[in-house]
C-alpha cells in the first residue's frame, strides 16, 4: 500500500472512530439521511446480469440528444457506454421535463460506490457512445446540458464537483468544463478550459437556492482532435460521504448533481439557448384526493371523499415561440372489463415562451367498481397531440403515465424511497414513531407493511415494537394493539414491504395511527422516506412528555392492509397449489424485440406462456420453460402476457412493444 492510499485511509478510520464516539452524546432528534442501496439499480443489475449479452454499438451521427424521459434505473444504451448514473423523475427539482440523469455515490449495482471515503472520491461516469464529428474545420458544432446541484437529494459538499471531458485518440480525455462548490459553501464556481470563454461564478443566498435551479452550460466542440469519427464526451461527478453526522449517515449516499437535455448537434452557435421543445415537466400523481391507494373494498364508501375532480397535467414551453399544443387524456382498466376511457383533447390560451403551465380539465369519471373482485388497476394517461409538435426530437416526454392502483391497503407513498427517516440520539432509546390514516369503512386490519431501507453490514437490526393508536383530537391517543419482538426482516425480494401479521381481531373506522416504538437504543430505524409526497402534517413522534408533528416535508413508507385473512403459509398441499398464482416480472418494459421473465416461485418450474394483444388475440402460447421471449414478429403496441402454472393459477401482465 502506498503512502497516500495508507494516509488517506488512517484518515478514513479515525473519523469514523470519532463519529461512533460521539454518537453516545448526540441530541435527540429526528433525521433524514440518504440510501446506502438503490433498489431500483439493484433490480435492473440483477436482471441484466441473468440476460447480459455483448451488443456492437453502432457510430452514432448527429444529432446528439437525450433529454432522459425514455428510460427508468439505467441510460438509453444506444447512447451510453456505462449505467452508473441512475435516470429517474423524481430526485430533481422543479425539473424541465419528467426525467434526469442523476450523479451521486451509488454504483451501477445499486451500491455504494466501493472507493467511496469522507474524502472527495471519483464516484458515477456517463460516458457517451462513439460520435461521428468528421467534420473538419467546422466551428458551429456546440454540446449544450442543464444541470442542478442536489435537487430533491442531498447537496454536494465543499470541493465535490461535476466534470465534463472530451476524448480523442481512444484514451486521452482532456477536462472541458467543471462546477464546484467553493469553501463559502453557498457558491458555484464553473470553469471552462477552452480559448475565448469567461468562468462564472453562480451565487445564492442560501443552497437551498441553488439546489433548485438548473443551470445551462454550452461548450463548443472545434478543435481538430475532436473533429474526427471517434469523438466521445463523458460527465463525472466527485462525490464525499457525510463526515458530520451518526453512523448510521456516514456511508450513505450523497452529493447529487442532475443533468437533463444532453444535445450536441452541428449549425449552431453559442446564443443557441432555446431548445425546441414542449415537455411534460411533472410525473403525473394519483386521481385520489388524500391517498396514492386505498383498498378495493373500501372504494364504494370512499369515492365521494377521494375521487378528485380534475386531471393535470404540468408542462413546459422551452422554445422561443407562442404554442398551444392539444392535449389528451386516457384511463384504462387494465383488470376489468371497461376498456380505455379517452377524454376530449382541448386547447387552452396561447402559452408564452419560457413558462411552465399546469393545465387541469374536469372530469366526469368514476372507477367502475365491483365488488365481486378484491383489486383493481388502472393505467392514466396524458399525452399532446404530436401534430401539434413541429421538429420535436423529444417524443418521449410527450407522455405520462400513473398506475391507479387499488389492493388491500392504504398508502400515501408512490413505492420508492428516496431517503431515511428515523429518530436518532441519546434520548431516544424508547422513542415512538406514529401515522395517522383514516380508513372508510369499518373493517379488519389485517397486517402492516413497512419499508425498510438496506444499511450496510446490516446496521438497521434493531429490535422495535409495532404499535396502533386510537385519534385523540388529531395526535396518537391510546395503544390498541402491540406486537413485541420484532426486528426489520430481510426481504429476499428487492424493493419490497417487509409485511407483520396483526395476530388479534382489531377493527378499525375512522382515524387511527400505525408505527413503530425503538427498544433501548439510541441509534434510528432507518424507514423509508418518500419526498415527493408531502404529508407531514399526518406524521408524528415522540421522545418525551408529548407527541410532535414532522418537520420534514414528506412521507415516510408504512401501509395498513385491511379486508380478508392473510395466508402466509409454505405448504405445498395441492390445495395451496391451486391457488398459487404465478408470481413474476417482465422487463424490459416498453419492450422491442426480446421479452425477459423472471419467476419466483417455490412449488413448480412448469408454465404456459401465453401472450395476446387488447382484442383476445393470441400470439404465441407455449408450455416450453423459457426466459426469454423472442417478440420481434409482433408490430409496436399494447400487448398482455398469462403466466399459467400446471394447477390452473395464472397471472396477467400488461407490456408495450416500442420500435
Amino acid at each position: 500500500m502506498n503512502k497516500t492510499l495508507l494516509l488517506k485511509n488512517v484518515k478514513f478510520y479515525i473519523a469514523s472512530l470519532i463519529l461512533l464516539t460521539c454518537i453516545t452524546s448526540s441530541k435527540a432528534q429526528e433525521t433524514i439521511t440518504g440510501l446506502q442501496t438503490n433498489p431500483t439499480i439493484k433490480q435492473l443489475y440483477s436482471n441484466n446480469s441473468r440476460t447480459k449479452t455483448v451488443q456492437t454499438k453502432a457510430l452514432l451521427e448527429l444529432p446528439f440528444i437525450d433529454d432522459f424521459a425514455k428510460t427508468i434505473g439505467f441510460t438509453d444504451e444506444l447512447l451510453w457506454q456505462d449505467k452508473n448514473v441512475f435516470v429517474n423523475q423524481t430526485y430533481a427539482f422543479d425539473q424541465l421535463s419528467i426525467g434526469v440523469a442523476t450523479f451521486d455515490a451509488i454504483d451501477e449495482t445499486g451500491a455504494i460506490h466501493s472507493n467511496a471515503s469522507i474524502l472527495p472520491f471519483s464516484a458515477d461516469t456517463l460516458t457517451s457512445n462513439i460520435i461521428n464529428l468528421n467534420y473538419p474545420g467546422n466551428n458551429t458544432i456546440f454540446l449544450s446540458f442543464y444541470y442542478q446541484p442536489g435537487g430533491l437529494g442531498d447537496t454536494p459538499d465543499i470541493k465535490d464537483s461535476l466534470i465534463l471531458e472530451f476524448c480523442y485518440s481512444d484514451t486521452v480525455w482532456n477536462k472541458k468544463w467543471s462546477v464546484i462548490f467553493n469553501e463559502t459553501d453557498s457558491i458555484l464556481s464553473e470553469k471552462h478550459f477552452y480559448a475565448d470563454t469567461t468562468n462564472k461564478t453562480i451565487n445564492g443566498d442560501t443552497i437551498t437556492d441553488l439546489k433548485r435551479v438548473f443551470q445551462q452550460v454550452l461548450i463548443p466542440v472545434n478543435e481538430a482532435q475532436y473533429l474526427t469519427d471517434s469523438f466521445q464526451f463523458r460527465f463525472r461527478n466527485y462525490a464525499s460521504l457525510s463526515g458530520n453526522e451518526s453512523a448510521e449517515s456516514k456511508a450513505s449516499n450523497a452529493d447529487h448533481w442532475h443533468i437533463d437535455y444532453v444535445i450536441l448537434d452541428k449549425d449552431r452557435s453559442i446564443n443557441d439557448t432555446f431548445i425546441v421543445d414542449i415537455a411534460i415537466c411533472e410525473p403525473m400523481g394519483s386521481l385520489l384526493k388524500n391517498y396514492e391507494a386505498i383498498p378495493w373494498k373500501h372504494f364504494d364508501r370512499a369515492s365521494a371523499y377521494e375521487m378528485g375532480d380534475t386531471i393535470q397535467i404540468t408542462f413546459r414551453n422551452l422554445t422561443d415561440t407562442i404554442v398551444n399544443p392539444k392535449k389528451t387524456f386516457e384511463i384504462e382498466d387494465l383488470l376489468g372489463f371497461t376498456g380505455t376511457t379517452p377524454f376530449e383533447r382541448t386547447q387552452e390560451p396561447e402559452m408564452q415562451p419560457q413558462t411552465k403551465y399546469t393545465y387541469e380539465r374536469s372530469i366526469d369519471y368514476l372507477f367502475p367498481y365491483n365488488p365481486s373482485i378484491d383489486s383493481a388497476l388502472f393505467e392514466i394517461r396524458s399525452f399532446f397531440d404530436e401534430n401539434d409538435i413541429e421538429e420535436a426530437p423529444f417524443q418521449w416526454n410527450d407522455t405520462s403515465r400513473f398506475l391507479q392502483k387499488f389492493y388491500n391497503y392504504y398508502a400515501y407513498d408512490d413505492g420508492t424511497a428516496e431517503s431515511g427517516y428515523g429518530i436518532i440520539g441519546e434520548g431516544t432509546e424508547n422513542a415512538m414513531v406514529a401515522m395517522r390514516y383514516n380508513t372508510y369503512k369499518k373493517d379488519t386490519l389485517r397486517a402492516v407493511q413497512i419499508f425498510f431501507n438496506q444499511t450496510l453490514g446490516d446496521v438497521n437490526q434493531y429490535s422495535f415494537k409495532l404499535h396502533v393508536w386510537k385519534d385523540d383530537n388529531g395526535k396518537p391517543g391510546k395503544i390498541i394493539y402491540t406486537k413485541e419482538g420484532l426486528k426489520p426482516q430481510k426481504e429476499d425480494e428487492i424493493n419490497k414491504f417487509a409485511t407483520y401479521i396483526i395476530d388479534s381481531t382489531l377493527v378499525l373506522e375512522g382515524n387511527f395511527y400505525i408505527g413503530w416504538q425503538k427498544v433501548n437504543t439510541p441509534e434510528m430505524l432507518n424507514v423509508g422516506f418518500d419526498v415527493n409526497k408531502i404529508n407531514n402534517d399526518k406524521l408524528f413522534y415522540r421522545f418525551s412528555n408529548s407527541w410532535v408533528q414532522s418537520k420534514f416535508e414528506g412521507t415516510i413508507m408504512i401501509r395498513p392492509l385491511f379486508g380478508e385473512e392473510l395466508n402466509f403459509s409454505t405448504s405445498t398441499n395441492t390445495t395451496t397449489l391451486e391457488n398459487h398464482s404465478p408470481d413474476y416480472t417482465i422487463y424490459p418494459n416498453p419492450a422491442n424485440d426480446q421479452l425477459n421473465i423472471n419467476i419466483d416461485d417455490q412449488f413448480t418450474t412448469d408454465y404456459r406462456y401465453t401472450i395476446f394483444d387488447i382484442y383476445g388475440r393470441i400470439f404465441i402460447d407455449s408450455n416450453e420453460n423459457q426466459s426469454n421471449i423472442d417478440i420481434s414478429g409482433l408490430n409496436s403496441g399494447v400487448y398482455f402476457i398469462r403466466i399459467s402454472n400446471p394447477y390452473g393459477a395464472n397471472t396477467t401482465k400488461k407490456f408495450m412493444i416500442v420500435r
